[in-house]
């Protein structure tokens, strides 16, 4: 197998970002009008955070929907991977050092010289995108470090490494399992806890059963709000983080066969998860057809453990509407 590499050039990447830029065609993000692309969402280590920022990612996931009409829990949740990012890019620059900052200095001229050849500044950019030329530059230079860092660190030898530390989430591994699932009344926290602490209880109770399976599936009769609930709460077997709402897929692996999960939140409601039982895959590193989804794993893990590595780093929040729900 040939060595990973990305699937673009850094400098192919920047030439299509300013394209993207050039266009336009994005709107701008509106919480009222006391909130300009230069007001301060949050600051990392006292280095602000500005809303420019925040539009210029919630422009890129959502090209073909108008940023003031996309959910406030999404827009949250963008906040949130925003701050992970800037503690990232903290770590990256103290890993990089001098070599890092020179690329991502020689990164910027380029592209700022490319702009001015097409006719345009930084700052009209970003003014096309509600953001500010500092903005811009900020999401440039994480852009160079995190390509440049996973150009050097997601190699072939590396991705087997995480393979064999997580095979049971590649090698064809399946689980059969049921759910039980409650929609809040609102998306209000204090209906959010309200669910949970329903179905806390209702674990609590299955757990203490002899027949725990049996126990499950009775309750999921009488109390979920799935369409699977007339049949026990049985999903079936699931495999892959498609099979089922991010994140539960994660818990069905460490779930220990016969007992019952947390209440788990998802972007539905909240679940009960029940592991029935386990069958073990056999494929190998080398007997992977498509690597994309490991890669993005991969990918991910490095990013949190960037992340974890900037843990005492202090990140305050100023404005209370996009600030993240504790635990995020």
């Amino acid at each position: 197998m040939k060595a990973l590499v990305p699937c673009i050039t850094l400098r192919l990447s920047l030439s299509i970002y300013l394209m993207m830029m050039l266009v336009g065609g994005f709107n701008a993000i509106v919480f009222g009008e006391e909130l300009e692309a230069t007001d301060i969402i949050a600051s990392v280590d006292g280095n602000p955070v500005y809303v420019g920022e925040l539009n210029l990612i919630l422009a890129e996931r959502f090209p073909n929907q108008p940023i003031d009409s996309i959910d406030i829990d999404l827009k949250r949740a963008t906040c949130h991977v925003l701050a992970q990012r800037r503690l990232a890019l903290r770590a990256l620059r103290k890993v990089g050092g001098a070599s890092l900052a020179q690329m991502v200095e020689n990164e910027i001229n380029a592209f700022t010289a490319e702009a001015k050849r097409r006719g345009s500044t930084l700052q009209q950019q970003a003014s096309a995108r509600s953001s500010d030329a500092s903005s811009l530059l900020v999401d440039l230079s994480w852009r160079v470090a995190w390509g440049a860092y996973l150009k050097s660190k997601l190699t072939d030898a590396n991705l087997r490494r995480y393979f064999e530390a997580n095979a049971i989430a590649y090698n064809g591994t399946r689980y059969r399992v049921s759910q039980i699932f409650i929609r809040p009344v609102s998306t209000s926290q204090a209906d959010i806890t309200s669910a949970i602490k329903d179905l806390s209880g209702l674990a609590a109770d299955i757990q203490t059963q002899e027949n725990r399976e049996i126990a499950f599936a009775s309750a999921a009769r009488e109390h979920s709000q799935s369409p699977t609930a007339e049949s026990g709460g049985e999903l079936g077997w699931v495999e892959n983080e498609g099979d089922l709402p991010v994140g539960l897929m994660r818990q069905v692996r460490i779930l220990p066969i016969g007992s019952v999960s947390q209440p788990l939140r998802s972007p539905f409601g909240i679940h009960l998860l029940y592991v029935h039982e386990r069958v073990d895959g056999q494929t190998t590193f080398d007997e992977l057809v498509d690597l994309t989804v490991l890669r993005r794993d991969a990918a991910n893990a490095m990013f949190q453990r960037l992340v974890e590595s900037e843990s005492e780093t202090k990140v305050i929040w100023h404005v209370d509407i996009l600030k993240p729900p504790t635990g995020s």
